[in-house]
This record gives structure tokens, C-alpha cells and sequence, in this order.
């Protein structure tokens, strides 16, 4: 394919466009367009970039709503305040808290965050932000502020092209059975999931997204809710598939195939190590990362499952995760980040992950234009 010829017509000298670089790339994939890349010709200082999306902001959504991620390279950004206001020359409007998160993140600025304070070792499982909360950011984005020293790749994944290479069996799946979340937060971790909401606050917020919820008698908080994954984008009318799947299987074939970054007792821990015992094992790492105080013995936990035909929960069968996470391998775009950049991703069109990473590195992140995907019409794929 001449990916040259999908290129928008560039509207400034000053820019270049183009996308990723063989090597650019840690792995190769079938995702040959994603995301797309503009970079200075010549002045590379911020205030350069700047003019740009001061003059052109209705045009750079535009490419974001066409190519789904936009990747600024060669830029000088220095900071977490010149990376939120490029993003208000966007026209993005951010927002200031991150309730609903799962992890602890740091907080830069009113309205940037470290992007995750996951193990160094763990891979994030590919996803949209704020996945299980029917309001969420239609527009994420991360800023590079220090490059990784060994890996530490952010790979994204358009979502209708995943989805479309899935088996019929697991499309029909995934189009006609709502996934419902079901999430437990002690009353020891509310900080960290609401940051700073009232108990009364935290009700309200649930009650306005239709949340089912119940107190418990020591502070701690269940609640759950239900929707169909696959919606239609609201300005393009693509299929998006909500990447909400929260199950080790789907991972383990990323640890799998990113093998020579383990030591040789991991590798035979991810590829030999029977399908029940793996699984215990996973859990009870994913239990140990939410303690935020070593001395508490009830942690947070998130549960997925599909609802079938007769309103009964199922999960994902062994063979259905293998498939996902060999699909998600297959068309993501894996690249290494450099100091400086933005990426900026439609929430709504691509999902995320993180790969393993060894120190240094600093990613930021920020997102707003939030949206609520209840009010979004269901895919084509569902009514055929």
C-alpha cells in the first residue's frame, strides 16, 4: 500500500506530514496509518507549534477525526503548561479531576497528570479511557517529557479495524451482549478513585451516569453498571469498539510475544504455566498493586463480564481471549516515544495500553471534551 497517497494536503510550509518510520517502530503490524505525524520543516521551538494550532485548531480536529491519533514529533516542548495549552489551543476542554481511575497518578497541573504509576515490569492491557464509566473524555493525550531509557511504549489500536478482524462468533459477542462492570472501592481507597468528592458528591456523580451503587456499613463503595461496547462514532459514523475487556488471558499474549524483554523464569512463567494457575496467580498481582498501605487487607477490584441472551453473566472462554489479544498484537501501532512529543488520540476511535518499561521515564497525560456514549447510536454491525 503507497500510504503517501492517504495523506492529507498539508496547509502550512512550516509542517510536515507524513506517518511512522519503519524505525520508528519497535514492532511491525498491520497498521500502517496510525497515528499521524506532523513535524516543523524548519523552526521547531514551541512557539512555532503554537501559531500553528492557533491558526489552523478546526483543521487539526479534522485530521483527528479522520486518522483517530495525530503524533506532534520534533517540537520543543518543555513542560507539562505549554503541553495543556497546546491542547486548549485545540480547543479541548480539559478537565480538572480524574475520578473513576483505577491507579494512583500524580497531579502536574490543574489539569495534567502522570499518565500511570503501574510496576515498571507490567504491562496496561489495551483501553479506553475511563472505559467502564458511560461519561468519559472523547479526547485523551499523553506528552513525552522524559524519554523512556528502555521501552515504555504507549501502542494504540484503531478499534473498528480490530474489531473487524475478529472472528464472526466473537464480533457477534461483543455487538449483541452488553458488558457489565462491577466495581468494589474500600472506603481506604475512595480517595484515590474520587479524589476529593463528599460521600454525598460520589452519590450524585453515580446517580447522574446510572450507576447502581450501595453504601457499605464501613464507608466502602460497590457499584456497577451495563452498556453494548460497540457504538457509532457521533462526526464519522465509524464503528468504535469500547476495548473494555479486563482479562489476564488477552494480556498474556503481549507478555508472550515481548518474551526477550523477560528474564527466562518469566518467559516460562507466560507461556507454560497452565491456563487456572496463571490466572490465580494474575490475580492475586493485580490484588497486591491496588494496596496503596501494605497493612490493609481488603483492596479494590474491577469485574467484567458479558450479559447473555437470559441476563446471566458469562466470561470471555480461553479461546476468545487468546484471539483478542492476538488480534490487538496484530494491529497496533508500537512506537518509541522521543522527548517532546504529544499524541493526541480520539478516545471514541483508538484505545491505548502500556508496554513494560525500565527507568527513566515520564509520560503526562491530560483528556476533557467529555462525552456520555449512552447517547450514542449503536453500530451499523448490531442491527445487521
Amino acid at each position: 500500500m503507497n500510504t503517501m497517497q492517504n495523506l492529507p494536503i498539508s496547509i502550512s510550509s512550516d509542517m510536515r506530514l507524513r506517518f511512522l518510520q519503519n524505525d520508528e517502530k519497535t514492532f511491525a503490524s498491520t497498521e500502517e496509518q496510525l497515528p499521524l505525524v506532523i513535524e516543523p520543516v524548519k523552526e521547531k521551538s514551541f512557539a512555532a507549534l503554537k501559531a500553528l494550532l492557533k491558526e489552523s485548531a478546526q483543521w487539526f480536529n479534522k485530521q483527528l477525526d479522520t486518522y483517530g491519533a495525530i503524533l506532534f514529533r520534533g517540537f520543543e516542548v518543555e513542560g507539562a503548561e505549554q503541553f495543556q495549552t497546546a491542547l486548549e489551543l485545540l480547543n479541548v476542554q480539559l478537565e480538572s479531576f480524574y475520578h473513576f481511575g483505577s491507579a494512583q497518578r500524580v497531579r502536574i497541573t490543574d489539569k495534567v497528570f502522570t499518565s500511570s504509576e503501574a510496576p515498571p515490569d507490567m504491562i496496561i492491557s489495551f483501553h479506553n479511557e475511563l472505559n467502564m464509566v458511560p461519561v468519559r473524555p472523547s479526547v485523551l493525550a499523553f506528552f513525552c517529557q522524559v524519554q523512556p531509557d528502555v521501552y515504555g511504549e504507549t501502542p494504540i489500536i484503531n478499534t473498528e479495524k480490530l474489531f473487524l478482524s475478529l472472528s464472526p462468533n466473537l464480533q457477534h459477542k461483543f455487538g449483541n451482549f452488553p458488558q457489565r462492570f462491577e466495581r468494589y472501592v474500600p472506603n481506604h481507597l475512595l480517595e484515590i478513585v474520587f479524589e476529593g468528592l463528599s460521600r454525598e458528591e460520589i452519590s450524585k456523580l453515580l446517580q447522574e451516569q446510572g450507576f447502581d451503587f450501595n453504601w457499605e456499613e464501613d464507608g466502602s463503595l460497590y457499584f456497577e453498571c451495563s452498556y453494548i461496547t460497540i457504538i457509532t462514532h457521533p462526526r464519522t459514523s465509524r464503528l468504535c469498539f469500547s476495548l473494555s475487556i479486563i482479562d489476564c488471558l488477552v494480556n498474556r499474549e503481549w507478555y508472550r510475544n515481548l518474551g526477550q524483554r523477560y528474564s527466562f523464569g518469566q518467559r516460562l512463567y507466560y507461556n507454560l504455566l497452565p491456563t487456572k494457575l496463571y490466572k490465580n496467580f494474575q490475580q492475586r498481582l493485580a490484588t497486591a498493586a491496588t494496596v496503596v498501605d501494605g497493612s490493609q487487607k481488603r483492596t479494590s477490584t474491577l469485574n467484567a463480564s458479558f450479559l447473555n441472551k437470559d441476563g446471566q453473566c458469562t466470561k470471555m472462554t480461553e479461546a476468545e481471549a487468546k484471539e483478542l489479544g492476538k488480534a490487538e498484537w496484530k494491529n497496533a501501532a508500537i512506537f518509541k516515544w522521543k522527548q517532546g512529543d504529544i499524541l493526541v488520540i480520539d478516545n471514541l476511535q483508538v484505545a491505548h495500553g502500556r508496554l513494560n518499561t525500565k527507568l527513566k521515564r515520564k509520560i503526562l497525560t491530560a483528556f476533557g471534551n467529555m462525552c456520555n456514549i449512552r447517547d450514542m447510536k449503536p453500530a451499523l454491525f448490531i442491527n445487521g
